[in-house]
């Protein structure tokens, strides 16, 4: 009898204690509480930081689309048309420079638009209240930290150009161009219009706002993580712009985008046919991405793949991962700049002394035009870094521009060698790589 009584105290005691443990266990799990920032499923959360009582609902994660298209409700997200205007503002300006009955005043006009003002030939240009004097050295980095640059000094070359254009080659149009003396020289089936020292002004513009504007706006303003910090908040409330179908750092993600292949026709997948993206009114980067590919295949799709993964991280909210390609797309885009200022440097070499210069000065105008622009290349990784500063992409002008007499007219090949050694010397790629 003895015995049967403790067995059964035994028994209860020990499916007491099992009890107790399971009381004590879910009251353990009452007592954590969700975190919802700290990488570790805890609480009631439903996943990692997300879901349960506290913190926000989990999303699946969208996957990146094979071409540049997003929608929510089934109305497209993707807006750039402020960016393709001011392409087009820009490409007029250019035909401008190569009207010698162009004005100055018509000119500044054009590149300082105002709305409703007959600047351009496109009725929809001159409605617009868009411009390109204001994105030139416009980012948030040159606006925010380096303010006195962009307003003394980057803006005040491009408004040179302009003056010197109109009051220094346009009255010698008819002439041809002697050392010292501005004109025209045969270029093939061209004709360039040089200054006394051999430099085309109209392509010192446009290829300096390759940097100054495009770049700038792109790696220094719209995929700027310090610009889109911003926006992060509202982002992750998918707080959508009053009237539109996307958020502010979506757009301002496609606004970086339009920048590059703004007026390329097939803008949802612009390198389905890389070499057709130079059939289309761009002056800027994506005209000489076949160019650049050539040499350096893969790196088109590094850029659009991206910008893609970008806006994509963007909707998903990861901001570390749209961090990451706005790293990629200054990487790629340096490059391409790079690139382009050392084969126009190799170009320019070869035609030294020969009997076209109109040819040689071309190919050496290009080069100062994409020189000029390394100065708004910035490094991966950092916020206030660049490849270049404006000193060194001054300094290199002046070694093959300012230094030798008369410019192009006396340029050596030395000249030409030592920036396009120093340039390539930044980057992973040779000069020898480079055609």
């Amino acid at each position: 009898m003895f015995s049967r009584n403790l067995l059964l105290i035994v028994v209860f005691s020990l499916v007491f204690a099992s009890c107790s443990d399971d009381d004590d266990a879910d009251m353990d799990d009452d007592m954590v509480v969700a975190t919802c920032d700290d990488n570790i499923q805890n609480g009631d959360e439903e996943g990692v930081d997300c879901g349960g009582s506290a913190c926000a609902p989990c999303t699946t994660a969208v996957e990146i689309p094979a071409t540049y298209v997003f929608e929510r409700d089934g109305s497209s997200t993707v807006s750039f048309s402020g960016q393709t205007t001011r392409l087009l503002m820009a490409s007029e300006i250019l035909s401008k420079l190569r009207d010698n009955n162009s004005t100055k005043a018509e000119i500044d006009a054009a590149f300082d638009h105002e709305q409703d003002t007959e600047n351009f030939s496109d009725a929809d240009l001159n409605a617009s209240d868009k411009q390109v004097r204001n994105k030139t050295a416009g980012s948030y980095f040159f606006s925010q930290v380096a303010p006195s640059v962009a307003l003394i000094n980057v803006k005040a070359d491009f408004d040179g150009y302009i003056t010197e254009q109109v009051e220094d080659v346009f009255p010698f149009w008819n002439q041809v161009a002697t050392e010292g003396s501005a004109g025209q020289l045969p270029d093939g089936s061209s004709t360039r219009y040089v200054n006394g020292r051999g430099l085309e002004l109209d392509q010192a513009f446009i290829k300096g706002l390759t940097g100054a504007f495009v770049v700038d706006q792109i790696v220094n303003n719209y995929t700027n993580p310090n610009q889109l910090a911003q926006f992060e908040d509202d982002n992750d409330n998918e707080v959508i712009v009053e009237g539109e179908s996307y958020t502010d750092m979506e757009h301002d993600w496609d606004e970086a985008y339009g920048y590059f292949f703004g007026v390329v026709e097939n803008s949802e997948n612009p390198i389905a046919d890389i070499d057709a993206v130079d059939d289309n009114p761009d002056e800027f980067l994506a005209k000489y991405l076949d160019n650049v590919e050539a040499n350096f295949p893969g790196i088109a799709q590094d850029i659009f793949d991206a910008y893609r993964a970008g806006r994509t991280a963007i909707i998903n909210k990861d901001y570390t991962e749209r961090d990451a390609q706005a790293d990629i797309l200054r990487e790629k885009i340096a490059i391409l700049v790079a690139v382009r200022a050392v084969h126009y440097l190799k170009a320019g070499k070869v035609g030294l002394g020969g009997p076209q210069p109109g040819t040689t000065f071309h190919d050496l105008s290009e080069a100062y035009g994409f020189i000029y622009s390394l100065q708004f290349l910035r490094r991966p990784g950092t916020a206030t870094e660049f490849y270049f500063s404006r000193d060194e992409a001054l300094g290199f002008l002046d070694i093959i521009y300012n230094t030798p007499t008369n410019g192009f007219w006396n340029v050596t090949e030395e000249n030409l060698d030592t920036v396009a050694e120093a340039i390539a010397d930044k980057f992973s790629f040779t000069v020898e790589e480079v055609d």
